[in-house]
């Protein structure tokens, strides 16, 4: 005859089995689930002021999503088609000969013991340039090519978001109460968790945003070439934590004075020190405030993993998944302290 405990094993055999095939069914869609989830938790105050409005929860989740789709879709695909004309455009110069510059001059002009140096950086640069150029052409090529995909891929993160703004209290209580985490840690890890998503997004992505912007205008006033996609890579850069858009700008800056272009250079520069670089002390420490309290370190990496691991949203999902984990490390010492108190 089967004891108690027998069928508790069982049982929590069964469990973890149909749960791991779960995961297997759902892994294809996890990164969908998490875009949904992080825009679900950003536009819940937007959907609680418009549901006191309309009174209605499915109604207020409709205009919701509405509205995400003007503040956030339609300048993804202005801004993307801009993008993707300037990497084509990048492409054809570099098939026909045309990123070229008179670089033998140029180093001929420096002192005779970098010359060497100097060709070898030159020659390790125009194999990047190939690279890049040839790898980003073939994945936007590919991302049109699977342009069903993509659309289909859309409308699950947007019904995640509906669902989850909509249910969302409905949700967050049944996952409480199987999580094996003491109820007064529950809302403190979710508050977390929210304060992670907002400081991440709200914080680091806007600002990143905010200085893309801003080193695009310069790039199109001092005449850098492709000067969107400058931008769009400043935006990466300025995720770094210490280096920031220093990784953008100074190559710009640098490729204007190589190329003979002192005044746009200086130009670039004052720029990039006055109205880039002062980006960090104003408007990040407003949005971000104290909410990620995550060491610069365990960002740098979280990002750089992040992205490794699950692509172009990992650079998100990297810091918010080490915000969740010093959360569950705080309720552990938490409880720690509790036992042994």
């Amino acid at each position: 005859m089967v004891n108690q405990k027998q069928q508790t094993i069982i049982f929590g055999l069964l469990l973890g089995l149909v749960a791991f095939l779960i995961l297997l069914v759902w892994l294809p869609f996890l990164k969908l689930l998490a875009l949904g989830a992080i825009l679900a938790v950003l536009f819940n105050p937007v959907f609680k002021r418009i549901s006191k409005e309309v009174k209605h929860d499915s109604v207020a989740a409709f205009f919701t999503i509405v509205l995400i789709l003007l503040l956030v879709i339609l300048p993804l695909y202005l801004v993307g088609q801009t993008l993707f004309n300037e990497i084509v455009s990048l492409y054809n110069q570099y098939k026909t000969g045309g990123l070229v510059f008179n670089k033998t001059a140029f180093v001929q002009s420096l002192p005779s013991q970098i010359q060497p140096w100097a060709l070898k950086l030159f020659a390790d640069i125009s194999l990047k340039i190939s690279e890049f150029t040839t790898n980003a052409f073939a994945g936007i090529t590919a991302l049109l090519s699977n342009l069903a995909n993509f659309v289909i891929s859309l409308v699950l993160v947007f019904f995640t978001t509906y669902y989850l703004l909509r249910d969302g209290n409905s949700i967050k209580t049944y996952i409480y109460s199987v999580l094996p985490i003491p109820a007064e840690q529950e809302d403190a890890v979710a508050k977390r968790l929210e304060n992670a998503i907002s400081g991440v997004v709200k914080g680091s992505f806007l600002t990143a945003l905010l200085q893309g912007v801003l080193a695009t205008l310069g790039f199109l006033i001092f005449g850098v070439p492709q000067p969107f996609l400058w931008g769009a890579f400043t935006v990466l850069a300025a995720l770094v934590p210490n280096f920031g858009t220093s990784l953008s700008l100074i190559p710009a800056i640098l490729y204007l004075f190589i190329t003979g272009h002192t005044g746009a250079g200086v130009g670039l520069l004052i720029w990039g020190a006055l109205a880039v670089g002062t980006i960090d002390n104003i408007v990040s420490p407003k949005f971000v405030g104290s909410r990620t309290n995550i060491h610069p370190l365990l960002v740098l990496f979280s990002i750089i993993g992040g992205i490794n691991f699950f692509g172009y949203i990992g650079f998100l999902l990297g810091p918010i998944l080490m915000a969740l984990f010093l959360a569950l490390l705080d309720v552990y010492r938490n409880i720690l302290k509790k036992d042994n108190g």
